[in-house]
C-alpha cells in the first residue's frame, strides 16, 4: 500500500495540470471567438455602410443591380417595428411599402 499515496498524489497532481490547461484553452477559445465576432462586425458594417452609399448616391451613381436586389431581399430582414417601417423609408421615399 506505500505505493498508493505516491500514485493518488501524482493523480491529483496531473488532475490540476489538467484543469489548468483546460481553463487556458477555454479562455483562448473564448478570445479568438470574440475576435471573430469583431471581424465579422466590422465586415457587416462595412458593407452596410457601402450598400447605404450607394443606394443614397445620385440615381446615375445607383447599381440598378444593387437596387433591385435590396427591394426584394431587405424587406424580408425587416421587423413590423416601426422603425424598420421607417427605415424602408428613409431607403426608398418614392415607394410606398406594401407589407401586407
Amino acid at each position: 500500500m506505500s505505493q498508493s499515496r505516491p500514485t493518488d498524489a501524482r493523480i491529483k497532481e496531473l488532475a490540476e495540470k489538467k484543469a489548468q490547461l483546460d481553463a487556458q484553452i477555454a479562455a483562448l477559445d473564448a478570445r479568438r471567438r470574440l475576435s471573430q465576432k469583431k471581424d465579422e462586425d466590422r465586415i457587416k458594417w462595412l458593407l452596410g455602410t457601402l450598400v447605404f452609399d450607394r443606394l443614397s448616391a445620385e440615381p446615375a451613381l445607383q447599381s440598378p443591380e444593387l437596387l433591385e436586389l435590396v427591394r426584394r431581399d431587405l424587406p424580408e430582414r425587416l421587423t413590423q417595428r416601426d422603425r424598420d417601417r421607417g427605415l424602408w423609408q428613409i431607403l426608398f421615399p418614392d415607394v410606398q411599402e406594401d407589407r401586407s
